[in-house]
């Protein structure tokens, strides 16, 4: 059946602002709620003052699609950025979605922040909402989003793909590390994973941003 996977990436005013996610379900429903999700997205991220902002607008519309539908138990999880090329820094916003994986300087590293619900139970948080949070990011330097599509793909033995292990296998410890560029790390993943999974059992998407201007 159709998954739920999403990702957007719109030019702002503040920067390129990008959103991945993974709706819960699967067939029509979830295609009719990344409809609500993207239609949201693609008008709120040049209206919304900061990320935080900008998640309580898809916040507002995943509760009034699950009052529609209706379905008590509609979620969705999703990772939101925004790049700013000119401060060379990138801020986020994790909606319980997978950790985005800096490849920076011959370092492969998850880049974990304050966590936040996913949108559609953001009534449930004692906090007042979602944390933003910031990390620099410059000239040869890969972000990767991904979906748990990805790293829930298990070989035969029934292991987990590894997702950093094997990005840090291709293109970490290099004596004298230089930029990477997306596309290698795209070709590098569309090729791996095959070799680790035999058969992917849920939808896979993957976005892979630099600042050099190539997403």
């Amino acid at each position: 059946m159709v998954g739920g996977d999403l990702f957007d990436v719109r030019s702002t005013h503040v920067g390129e602002r990008a959103i991945t996610g993974d709706v819960r379900g699967k067939g029509l429903p979830a295609v009719r709620t990344v409809a609500a999700i993207l239609g949201s997205f693609r008008e709120a991220a040049y209206e919304a003052e900061d990320l935080p902002a900008l998640a309580a607008r898809l916040e507002r519309r995943q509760t009034r699609e699950a009052d529609e539908i209706p379905d008590e138990e509609l979620f969705a999880t999703a990772l939101l950025i925004e790049f700013d090329c000119l401060a060379h820094r990138v801020t986020l916003t994790n909606h319980g979605h997978v950790e985005p994986v800096l490849i920076s300087r011959g370092e492969v590293r998850m880049l974990e922040g304050p966590p936040a619900l996913p949108l559609g139970l953001g009534g449930l948080a004692a906090a007042e909402g979602p944390v933003a949070w910031s990390h620099r990011f410059t000239r040869g330097d890969v972000l990767l989003l991904v979906t748990d599509g990805l790293v829930e793909a298990r070989d035969t033995g029934g292991d987990f793909y590894p997702l950093v292990d094997r990005l840090r296998h291709r293109f970490a410890g290099r004596p004298a590390p230089g930029p990477v560029d997306v596309v290698d790390v795209v070709d590098f993943l569309n090729t791996d994973l095959p070799r680790h999974a035999r058969h992917l059992h849920d939808d896979v998407a993957m976005l892979a941003i630099a600042p050099h201007g190539h997403t």
